[in-house]
């Protein structure tokens, strides 16, 4: 969170600065169980965790930009992405957890994996990490478990069987349409049709279960029975990207293009 001092105490205190509160809210991920027990470190203003999603943006960031900078000629910056990008994905496989089949965030003050599992484990595919084996156990044991994210509908934001759960509130249990694209595009990076096919025809459902019946399209949903309009939590009923659980569809089809065809391709 921002370390810059200003205003008030309870002014920082109230908007996330400088505390445990805002580096949660830097994350994306708001009240996600994954930071529940985090120590924050206020001198780094860093949680002290091994983040997997965060990490495996990074390294996606990071190839992305190298693309651009070899099509603007800018070698060097080119250069230096790619190095970011292999020096991040070589740490991000030290998170990989052979007795657990996944990805996991490790406590940076015990070394521990933690076991709050949620899509963004899944994340890892995208930055081309894994091995095709690896996907294929991250995939059986996993996705495909009912008791953590498989189901009528996917992906819950945290596992079935995690204690928060229940809690159906924003991050803490809902679907959130930008996970599961970030999962289904880090799918198309392997050999994993079945999985890729789920994906797709879930989160389409999903979101023409709202739509066709009220016209809605919302920021999240539950992901026991698919509605986005329960009370209490906190789901905008018309929400810009809600409609990624169609995109994926309309990508995998191929009537607009994947964000992952090189620039240099003729994307028409």
């Amino acid at each position: 969170s921002d370390p810059y001092d200003y205003g008030e105490t309870y002014h920082r205190s109230y908007r996330g600065i400088g505390n445990l509160k805002g580096a949660k809210w830097e994350s994306g991920l708001d009240n996600s169980p994954m930071y529940d027990d985090v120590v924050y470190d206020r001198i780094s203003h860093q949680m002290l965790l091994a983040d997997v999603g965060l990490m495996s943006l990074y390294v996606n960031d990071c190839r992305s930009l190298a693309e651009i900078a070899s099509i603007l000629g800018k070698t060097e910056v080119e250069r230096e992405l790619e190095e970011r990008a292999a020096k991040y994905s070589v740490m991000l496989e030290t998170l990989w957890d052979a007795a657990s089949g996944l990805y996991l965030n490790r406590d940076l003050l015990t070394g521990e994996f933690s076991h709050r599992l949620s899509p963004t484990l899944f994340y890892p595919l995208l930055a081309k990490v894994p091995d095709q084996k690896q996907a294929e156990r991250m995939m059986k044991e996993h996705l495909y478990d009912p008791q953590e994210f498989w189901g009528e509908f996917i992906m819950p934001s945290i596992a079935r069987n995690d204690p928060a759960f229940k809690d159906n509130h924003y991050w803490r249990g809902r679907i959130w349409a930008p996970m599961n694209v970030l999962v289904y595009l880090g799918l198309r990076n392997y050999d994993l049709p079945e999985a890729r096919k789920d994906m797709v025809e879930r989160s389409e459902n999903l979101l023409l279960k709202s739509w066709l019946g009220e016209r809605h399209v919302y920021e999240n949903y539950n992901a026991e029975t698919g509605r986005g309009d329960d009370a209490g939590s906190w789901s905008d009923e018309f929400y810009h990207w809600g409609a990624l659980l169609g995109f994926i569809s309309l990508m995998d089809k191929g009537y607009v293009p994947s964000p992952q065809l090189p620039l240099k391709e003729d994307r028409r």
